[in-house]
């Protein structure tokens, strides 16, 4: 059931479209600001026990609609599940922006092509030396993550609270990113800790959808278990895996061929999760 779950998940997110505008996770933000405003003068709160505290408020109306729908029937368990997920996966239909970055690159649109990398680009991903094609190449293995096998991988975990905690946990950092205090340390190390192991998946995925022997390098940096370098390990796994090189000899190349790569090779990495929960299904490993 779980896998089912999953593939209405992702079916309804792309035949649908614009479900963006449903995932506002506005409350969550303004719930911190509620209870900073309220314990800000406790010293307990600016650390792992007011993050704790953050997030057992957000989670606790799922954790009790949950609760009570298990005493209903199986069927309203689905349902639940299922909406969450879909609220949970992706706050931006990534697709749809590296389209339009295709065609603007195709059609020489320069101005659209630089607006819309620009949207596209997480600036603290970047190397001195990068060109905008590899920024997007970068962020866009980075954000992929974040939007799609993070969060599966934590609602394979823990069901539809996993799914939550873990947007929740990611929508906070993306929020407080540049504010320094115990707290928004806390929530940096455990998003963190919450995309070690999904992005290692992940790493798999690309290897066995590229090219296996120079995603590996990427892997390497894993060797230490740091939890601080997820986004470089799926950068340099995933650029390994397209093989990617300005100087390549591709007959009729396009000018937008590597983002085609990137769109094939992402796709390809969540096929192959997919099919490997399926066979995980079909044993009776996952329910």
């Amino acid at each position: 059931m779980t896998l089912i779950v999953i593939l209405i998940a992702l079916g309804l997110d792309f035949f649908l479209g614009g479900l963006e505008r449903f995932r506002n996770f506005n409350w969550c933000i303004s719930l911190y600001y509620g209870l900073e405003k309220r314990l800000a003068q406790y010293k307990f709160w600016d650390g792992v026990l007011g993050l704790l505290i953050v997030l057992s408020v957000a989670l606790s109306g799922l954790i009790v609609v949950l609760t009570l729908s298990s005493s209903w029937s199986w069927i309203v368990d689905v349902i639940i599940s299922l909406l969450v997920l879909i609220y949970c996966l992706a706050p931006e239909d990534l697709d749809n922006r590296l389209d339009e970055y295709i065609t603007a690159v195709e059609e020489n649109d320069v101005d659209a092509a630089a607006s819309l990398a620009e949207n596209l680009v997480d600036e603290s991903l970047l190397s001195e030396n990068d060109s905008n094609e590899l920024a997007i190449i970068k962020s866009t293995l980075v954000e992929s993550h974040k939007r799609t096998f993070a969060v599966i991988f934590w609602f394979l975990i823990l069901g539809p609270i996993g799914a939550l905690l873990y947007r929740l946990v990611n929508k906070m950092d993306e929020e407080f990113n540049e504010v320094r205090s115990g707290l928004t340390d806390s929530n940096s190390i455990l998003i963190n800790i919450l995309e070690w192991p999904s992005s290692r998946l992940m790493v798999l995925g690309l290897a066995l959808a590229g090219h296996l022997v120079d995603a590996m390098p990427g892997w390497s940096k894993a060797e230490h278990l740091s939890f601080e370098v997820n986004n470089q390990v799926l950068t340099d796994a995933g650029i390994g895996a397209m093989q990617y090189n300005l100087d390549i000899d591709v007959p009729d190349k396009e000018k937008s061929y590597w983002i085609d790569e990137l769109k094939g090779l992402i796709n390809r990495t969540l096929i192959i999760w997919l099919a490997i929960l399926g066979i995980m299904t079909l044993s009776g490993t996952l329910g």
